[in-house]
């Protein structure tokens, strides 16, 4: 299923996938990638790691202001390109924890690639992310 861009620059982008890692009860899901492809772990290049929190973190602020989530945990996750076959490009995932059964617990991710099926985030939902994004970053 394909992602849905909310925002871009020179740099970054930040997009929602169209079949997020969470049911979207559970909070938004966000992921924070460099537009030029780099094959690396966040420990190889700390400038451009640095770079991709401190946007998330940004990121984050908004989705709480918007009442999104009142929480989120950022990770950079990668373990699936990993994967043979796979290719390995750095990014981050912004999970949003909203107060539901699994608040206080630990974000339960799916082991492999296409083991899950979530609905996307909701269209109304992307285009406030977008509009904020587009003034707030």
């Amino acid at each position: 299923m394909d992602s849905f861009e909310l925002w871009n620059n020179t740099n970054f982008h930040i997009f929602t996938p169209g079949n997020p890692h969470l049911p979207y009860a559970e909070g938004p899901h966000i992921i924070v990638a460099p537009v030029q492809y780099e094959a690396t772990a966040a420990w190889d290049n700390p400038k451009l790691a640095g770079a991709a929190f401190e946007l998330g973190a940004k990121a984050c602020g908004i989705m709480v202001r918007l009442g999104l989530a009142p929480w989120f945990n950022l990770q950079a996750n990668g373990n699936w390109g990993l994967l043979p076959g796979a290719v390995h490009r750095f990014h981050i995932h912004l999970y949003g924890r909203n107060k539901t059964a699994s608040w206080g617990k630990p974000v339960v991710l799916p082991e492999l690639p296409d083991t899950f099926k979530n609905d996307p985030m909701p269209e109304e939902d992307r285009i406030r992310l977008m509009a904020a994004f587009t003034i707030e970053l």
